[in-house]
């Protein structure tokens, strides 16, 4: 994602935001500032080890920059090269490296969940090659989208990453066939691309499946905590990956150079997705607060990063995180911690239902439009 955000706030989409609502959201900034040192720590951790053609990437809130205590380390070395049996020697130290329990102490991490999709090689191949179809596994859909919406490669080698997503991108604009092609009906350019807004609407639904599944494989172990998740920064994940695609529209974007051209839209996602989630949500509030909808805009974005900014605190809450783990779902309708992390849940959803569904919002008519029907 990009390099300048773990700064700090100033500078960013977030800090010009919170400049014109005049808010400050402190449990954004200390996760973004807590993420800047584990970022750092890590990128010491792993040099002179990921080769010439890899690149080692941490997902999760770590590549969003809100890391919290009991934040997962979850990572991946991605391989992008011939076959070559250096690249198992290369995955081995780097997973011993970063799988010492000094690491996971001195950091306040906790190791990678047990599905297996982090701490993992990974291949570039499948990612780039395998969109649909039988080959596309639930691992493979997952890899790819959030080395789109959330990944942070770190290190000095980030070269194999570049390439990747470029890669990516590319193939979902390349084979969208009527994408920047003039509709039947009317005589505006479609700019959205669908190839791409679908898979990022395929994960979320898959994500919201495996919440499910999860609930019966697990014995309901965690479930509070992962439903608290589910409706906070994993919706988020996807309103940004949404507004990524809507974002190629200069109407959205305010970019009246934008060329009609996918090289153009290339790029034009490759710079949105270098943002974190909560910056590019942030980005796109400050290019329109000036417009006939900023008063409606302005609420919408207080409601959606105060509730945000809600939702890290009550994480970074050692006591009340421990809570929500250990909570039985008979046990939810009286529990005050639960009350409290629903309430915030519950912000946050109007807020983001607002954003692309009001009836002002620049984004109901592409939502409605190319996100539903």
């Amino acid at each position: 994602m990009s390099g300048s955000p773990c700064a700090g706030q100033s500078g960013s989409p977030l800090g010009e935001l919170e400049r014109k609502l005049g808010c400050s959201w402190k449990n954004i900034e200390n996760a973004r500032q807590r993420t800047r040192i584990a970022l750092q720590q890590l990128s010491k951790i792993i040099e002179g080890k990921p080769g010439p053609d890899t690149s080692v990437i941490v997902h999760g809130s770590l590549a969003r920059h809100e890391c919290t205590q009991g934040s997962d380390l979850d990572w991946t070395l991605l391989v992008d090269s011939q076959a070559d049996a250096e690249d198992q020697r290369t995955f081995l130290a780097i997973r011993t490296a970063l799988g010492s329990d000094s690491v996971f102490k001195d950091l306040d991490l906790n190791k990678p969940g047990p599905e297996g999709t982090f701490g993992a090689l990974e291949f570039s191949q499948p990612i780039v090659h395998f969109i649909g179809g039988e080959e596309d596994s639930n691992s493979n859909t997952t890899r790819r989208v959030l080395l789109l919406l959330e990944a942070e490669p770190i290190g000095v080698r980030r070269a194999a990453f570049d390439r990747v997503r470029k890669g990516v991108l590319k193939r979902y604009i390349d084979e969208d066939r009527r994408l920047l092609q003039r509709g039947y009906e009317r005589k505006g350019v479609r700019w959205v691309p669908l190839f791409l807004l679908n898979d990022f609407a395929r994960y979320w639904r898959t994500i919201a499946v495996d919440f499910a599944y999860k609930q019966f494989d697990r014995g309901n172990e965690g479930y509070a905590l992962r439903n608290f998740k589910l409706g906070v920064s994993r919706k988020l994940l996807f309103a940004s990956g949404l507004l990524a695609c809507f974002w190629c529209d200069p109407r959205i974007s305010k970019n009246e150079k934008q060329e009609p051209s996918k090289l153009s839209l290339i790029d034009c996602l490759d710079r949105f997705l270098s943002l974190t989630p909560l910056e590019r949500i942030a980005l796109f509030f400050t290019k329109h607060l000036n417009t006939s909808e900023s008063e409606f805009l302005r609420e919408t974005a207080r409601e959606l990063f105060c509730s945000y900014d809600a939702f890290l605190g009550l994480l970074n809450d050692s006591d009340k995180r421990q809570h929500l783990k250990g909570l039985r779902q008979e046990e939810e309708e009286t529990d005050e911690v639960f009350k409290e992390a629903w309430k915030t849940r519950r912000f946050f959803r109007r807020a983001i239902q607002d954003m692309f569904l009001g009836e002002v919002s620049p984004l109901r008519d592409l939502s409605i439009e190319r996100g539903v029907f």
